[in-house]
């Protein structure tokens, strides 16, 4: 699926885990499903950088642009240290993109490494307004024509930081933005496995002799504006309404 549609379902995900997860993890329901929404939305994008024209690659230039190759390098080397001999590396044949970084093993590893990594404020900080300023950037794709100052990469910059501030002295915590992040990047591989190319859930188990098994839901879709990704987006950017309203 296209970014926009990665982050609607992020931001239905994030405002389900706000009204499940905040009371156990945080406290302030306002400000836990603020988080919800913009991190799960935005966390939603992360598996991407696996792809070089990603909006999480290009995000931030050539910082997100290093990013994108340590996660490519370790997706190419953990494909070929893992393949079996019926594996074919998918699409690219290199075991890159929709390898590594969308498997739910990788997605709850980095969530926790955000938890631990998080206990130092300056580290959640940077976590919250990464994610927010993806959850921006994908979010403003979902209207017709985006919002223009996400455009801006001052403007989309400085707005997110502002709001990541708020967020962390509003008290979201550690443990619960490792959870958004997780709950977010397995969302944007179930999201991908309705399209026809699939993806690795089941990594690093071997089904039918090959560890990089791709996994398609029974009915699938082209990645693209079609109506079905269209539909998905938009019942879930709905969705996302009510079950808010059940986190205040």
């Amino acid at each position: 699926m296209m970014a926009p549609s990665h982050a609607a379902s992020g931001a239905l995900a994030g405002a389900a885990a706000a009204a499940l997860l905040a009371p156990a993890v945080s406290g302030c329901a306002l400000f836990d499903l603020a988080a919800g929404v913009l991190v799960g939305a935005g966390a939603a994008l992360l598996p991407d950088l696996d792809h070089p024209t990603s909006t999480a690659s290009r995000s931030q230039g050539p910082v997100t642009g290093v990013v994108h190759r340590a996660v490519a390098g370790a997706s190419r080397l953990a494909w070929a240290a893992t393949r079996t001999g019926r594996d074919d590396g998918g699409r690219d044949g290199d075991g890159v993109h929709r390898h590594l970084s969308h498997t739910p093993l990788v997605a709850v590893a980095v969530g926790a490494g955000v938890w631990l990594a998080g206990g130092w404020w300056p580290v959640l900080l940077v976590a919250v307004w990464f994610a927010v300023d993806l959850g921006l950037r994908g979010l403003a794709g979902c209207v017709p024509g985006g919002w223009r100052w996400t455009r801006s990469w001052p403007a989309v910059s400085l707005v997110s930081a502002a709001l990541a501030g708020l967020l962390v002295w509003g008290g979201v915590s550690a443990s619960f933005v490792g959870a958004l992040v997780a709950v977010g990047m397995i969302v944007h591989s179930l999201g991908d496995a309705f399209t026809r190319a699939g993806v690795p859930l089941l990594w690093p188990v071997v089904h039918r002799g090959r560890r990089w098994w791709m996994v398609r839901a029974p009915l699938t879709f082209a990645t693209g504006d079609g109506w079905q990704e269209t539909a998905v987006r938009w019942a879930c950017l709905a969705g996302t309404v009510p079950v808010a309203l059940m986190t205040l």
